[in-house]
């Protein structure tokens, strides 16, 4: 019986799990996956999920994440500013390497909301992740939801112009940097609650339907909406795979509508279209030592056959995030896994709370993976 059918026949029983045991990997190279060969460098140990002057001079880093928002990167339709990038890499000492996330998501605010404005009369949130542009230039769809209590108007992750406009940014950003050597991997910008993260915690499913036009009421309404999502998902991912040409990417991967096929479907079009060339993984952002949050996900990725990315739930100081209080299990979940890569805080690196851990998990990583 061969690995491919063994992890298919595990992954039809996975469903109703109400917990999953995971098995650490006993021989050095297991984490050498079949889908993971590739010509291009990948990522591997510790990087900081934010680059500050602190967390830099952490000598137990490999890279760091730098995250900007679409908006901050175009302001204008066409026209790019890159100092958000710029200001971040310049605290990065020239031997660290980096990793770019940028953040898709709602492209304006609803201005009349009581909870816009929050003590000290500042704004809740930012104005728009996505460009507003979208909306007052291209006129594109979007719907309603709310996102920390505030009401956001998110541009339709499927809309063929966000599809497109999304592609010509990633073209854009990817002419700027994608001959330097330094960045090992980017994230796939998602239509979603953050707009990198692949959730959408706390929005009725019946709004996400009614978004895609679907009537919650059908039948077959779930279905329906995870078709739409899954294919606009692959194929921002197609986009931002074509555009930064030579370098890793990563979705990152939640339920959806409270269905773990909807991460299934994308896990495997990654790993089953030969356009991705091997250079395709997925992320989770949720790494916390437990396996009782999205059990059947953690299940799945499991038995992913390609690249696993992650960065942890919280810093070390919030100790209810973890089992037992005990941080040291984020290290033993993202070996389980097979993670090639992590992104601890910035609070480790800038109180050196973890120093020994980070260094194992460069030493497992570097070990782990060609």
């Amino acid at each position: 019986m061969t690995k491919r059918l063994i992890a298919a026949i595990l992954a039809l029983s996975m469903f109703g799990i109400a917990s999953c045991k995971i098995t650490e990997p006993s021989l050095t190279n297991a984490c050498n996956k079949s889908y993971n060969a590739s010509n291009i460098s990948k990522p591997t140990g510790v990087y900081t999920s934010v680059i500050t002057p602190g967390a830099a001079d952490n000598a137990t880093i490999n890279g760091g994440l730098i995250r900007v928002t679409w908006a901050e990167l175009e302001p204008h339709p066409g026209q790019f500013d890159f100092s958000a990038i710029e200001d971040r890499l310049a605290l990065l000492p020239a031997d660290k390497n980096w990793s770019l996330g940028i953040h898709a998501g709602w492209s304006s605010l609803d201005e009349t909301d009581p909870n816009l404005i929050s003590v000290g009369g500042q704004l809740s949130l930012s104005r728009h992740m996505s460009p507003d542009w979208l909306e007052t230039d291209f006129f594109i769809d979007t719907f309603d939801m709310e996102f920390r209590q505030v009401t956001v108007h998110m541009p339709k992750y499927w809309d063929i112009i966000v599809q497109t406009r999304l592609a010509s940014m990633l073209q854009a950003v990817a002419a700027q940097y994608q001959s330097d050597p330094r960045l090992q991997l980017v994230y796939v910008p998602q239509m979603t609650s953050n707009g990198i993260e692949g959730h959408f915690n706390g929005v009725p499913e019946a709004t996400l339907m009614r978004a895609a036009g679907i009537d919650p009421g059908l039948a077959n309404a779930g279905q329906l909406f995870e078709d739409v999502w899954v294919t606009a998902a692959l194929k921002v991912a197609k986009s931002t795979a074509l555009a930064f040409a030579d370098k890793a990417i990563a979705f990152e991967v939640h339920e959806v509508i409270n269905r773990v096929s909807i991460p299934q479907r994308i896990m495997d079009g990654l790993l089953q279209d030969l356009e991705f060339e091997n250079r395709a993984g997925v992320a989770m952002w949720w790494i916390s030592g437990s396996d009782s949050y999205q059990p059947d996900l953690i299940q799945a990725l499991q038995l992913y056959e390609g690249d696993l990315y992650g960065q942890v739930i919280g810093n070390s100081s919030q100790s209810e995030r973890y089992p037992n209080g005990d941080y040291s299990e984020v290290f033993s979940q993202a070996r389980q896994l097979c993670m090639r890569y992590i992104e601890p805080w910035n609070y480790e690196f800038e109180n050196n709370t973890h120093n020994d851990l980070m260094i194992d998990f460069n030493e497992f990583s570097a070990g782990a993976f060609e």
